[in-house]
Formats: structure tokens, C-alpha cells, sequence
């Protein structure tokens, strides 16, 4: 049975869609068939990955008709689109229904989930087994991460990942303030991913981080695999 793992964080400009596609893509590399789902009809993450959605049937009218939707966008990697983020309440059950067969059909299903409230985010919140949370270290963000522990999917986080990190006094003081909050909380705080012209270079390229042999590329290649090591061990 296939594991869920929810990329979220409710404010925009995190990362989520990068971080999406480099833990996707690196899960797929070690031969695990993976999905990416994401709940935005803007498909940031298939750009990223140098994919395109024309429109048309996408994950909505997957879950309405079992008919398959999905982009078979690198080796072991398929892509979910969106043609819409707005699904009614009455295609609850249908969504938990279309996750249980993809749960049958991957190893793990990677969702970029949209800072927005609607009923697919709900319901994803809902089923899936992991959450990893992209912040920045900046005074909004980490006021924010510390309250979610509390919330109903709070027991789901897993993996807290400082991103687009710059080196400065205040971040390294809110990434020691974390790691000390985090301790022995079971939560894993990762080393920072720092902001790097490399990944935006790929991103432009539609590429993962580990379509590189760039030498400037193999610090953030060894922080995501520690990220996917915390998966796999989880």
C-alpha cells in the first residue's frame, strides 16, 4: 500500500511546487513508482518539471469517471494535472475512493498542495499519512510553524524544511530557536535549502535537481536526500 505525503504550507512563496518535484522526482530515481499530485489548476509543479497542460481532462474528471488522466513525465514519475480547483462536497467520497486506487498503484503519491482552502485540500488533509511543511526563516513563518503541532493534522507533520535560505544573523537565530523547539518533538527539522541560482537555472530548464552534475548542485542533491531519507525511514 501506497504512502500519501502532503506538501503545505498556507502562505505562498515557500517552495512548495520545487520541493514537490525534487522529492518526486528523486523518489522515482530509486525506483519507487511515484505520483505528484498537486491541488492548483495553475500545474506549477509540471512546468517545473517541463511538462504542460493544455486543459481538458485532469484530476477532477479522473475522480468522476475513473478515467486515467495522468502524464507519464519521467522514468517511474506520472503527473496528476488539474483542470480545476473547485470540487463539491459531494465528491467526498469519490476523492477518498480515487487516492485508495492510486495508493494500490504507487509506492507514494507526492500531493503540491495549494495555500487555499477548498474541499480537495480538506479531504486531502484528511487521508494523507505524512505532511512536510516548507517555511522561511523570516518572523512570520516561524511564529506560524510552532501553532501547527496543535491543529487536527498535527500529528501527520514530519519534516520542517527551512527554504530559499539566506545566510544572515536572523536566520541562523530562528533556525537555532527551531532545531531547539523541535527536539525530541519527533519532527525533523532539515538543514537549510539554501536560495540558489542552480535550482532556479533547472527550474527554467524544467529539470530536478538531480539532472545535474554541476559540482554547486551537490550540497542541495545532499540535503534533498536526507529529506527523502527521512521518508523512506519513517
Amino acid at each position: 500500500m501506497g504512502k500519501i505525503i502532503t506538501i503545505k504550507n498556507n502562505k505562498g512563496g515557500v517552495g512548495k511546487s520545487t520541493l514537490s518535484k525534487n522529492i518526486a522526482h528523486g523518489l522515482a530515481m530509486l525506483d519507487y513508482k511515484t505520483a505528484l499530485i498537486t491541488s492548483d489548476a495553475q500545474n506549477d509543479s509540471l512546468i517545473l518539471l517541463g511538462g504542460w497542460f493544455e486543459g481538458g481532462k485532469g484530476f477532477k474528471n479522473y475522480v468522476q469517471t475513473a478515467e486515467d488522466c495522468h502524464i507519464k513525465i519521467r522514468k517511474n514519475l506520472d503527473y496528476y494535472p488539474v483542470e480545476t480547483d473547485i470540487f463539491g462536497i459531494n465528491l467526498k467520497n469519490k476523492i477518498k475512493e480515487s487516492f485508495s486506487v492510486l495508493k494500490v498503484k504507487y509506492d507514494f503519491i507526492i500531493i503540491d498542495c495549494a495555500p487555499v482552502f477548498n474541499v480537495l485540500n480538506d479531504i486531502i488533509l484528511e487521508i494523507t499519512d505524512e505532511i512536510i511543511i516548507p517555511i522561511k526563516l523570516d518572523k512570520l513563518s516561524t511564529a506560524g510553524i510552532t501553532r501547527l503541532l496543535d491543529k487536527a493534522e498535527g500529528n501527520k507533520i514530519t519534516q520542517i524544511i527551512p527554504n530559499l535560505y539566506r545566510n544572515t544573523k536572523i536566520s541562523k537565530d530562528y533556525f537555532i530557536n527551531l532545531k531547539s523547539f523541535f527536539n525530541n518533538t519527533g519532527v525533523i527539522l532539515s538543514n537549510p535549502i539554501p536560495e540558489s541560482v542552480i535550482e532556479e537555472q533547472l527550474s527554467e530548464k524544467g529539470k530536478t535537481i538531480w539532472e545535474t552534475q554541476a559540482k554547486k548542485a551537490e550540497e542541495l542533491q545532499t540535503i534533498y536526500g536526507n529529506i527523502i531519507g527521512g521518508i523512506l525511514n519513517d
